[in-house]
């Protein structure tokens, strides 16, 4: 997404994430720090689930085109081989704002998520060819990105729309599962948009 970079955590500091909320709710007073990153729990799961599914088109509606054609040439690629990888025991442990700044542009938001799983690749026979199939613990950073002049939107207001995976209509606040399908429905109303994610 163009326009601002990202937040530098290590030398912004507590101090400058501060600065950046307050930018953020300077122009937005209904940004809440603890609804956006329940959010994100909740965004995580689906962009994860997307992943390991090989069905890109079940996160695109969070994730910027750069890293989302990114994620689906990497989805390719695994399919090609007829490999699938394979995030066991997947545990969201916490998060936490370490980052945000405000410009003219764009608002941005560095979340630092702890997480545990294990991390593994099954070829088309169901044999581990790489990784890990014991959980362990790993963090990484999300950022995320929306232009300067939104604003949060209402929250708990429910549509409908069409499951990305089989079509069905499924009502959908923020994330919903597909009763037909199970797959993960994201909603354009997060206003956010995952722009990059760093292993830490």
């Amino acid at each position: 997404m163009p326009g601002s970079w990202a937040p530098n955590v290590d030398s912004d500091g507590v101090e400058g994430k501060i600065a950046g909320i307050a930018d953020i709710r300077a122009h937005d007073p209904g940004f809440d720090e603890n609804v956006f990153l329940a959010q994100v729990q909740r965004l995580f799961f689906a962009v994860f689930e997307a992943w390991t599914a090989l069905k890109p088109a079940l996160s695109q509606g969070v994730m910027a085109s750069l890293i989302w054609e990114e994620q689906k040439a990497q989805v390719a690629a695994y399919a090609q081989r007829g490999w699938r990888n394979v995030l066991d025991r997947l545990s969201f442990t916490s998060a936490v704002i370490a980052g945000a700044l405000s410009d003219s542009g764009f608002d941005t938001v560095t979340v630092r998520i702890n997480a545990s799983s294990a991390d593994y690749d099954l070829d088309g026979a169901g044999t581990v060819v790489r990784g890990d199939t014991i959980p362990w613990d790993w963090t990484e950073d999300w950022i995320f990105q929306r232009p300067s002049t939104l604003i949060t939107g209402q929250p708990g207001t429910i549509t409908s729309q069409s499951c990305p995976n089989c079509g069905a209509s499924v009502n959908v606040d923020i994330t919903s599962i597909c009763p037909y399908c199970d797959a993960a429905v994201i909603s354009g109303k997060f206003g956010w948009l995952l722009t990059r994610i760093d292993r830490i």
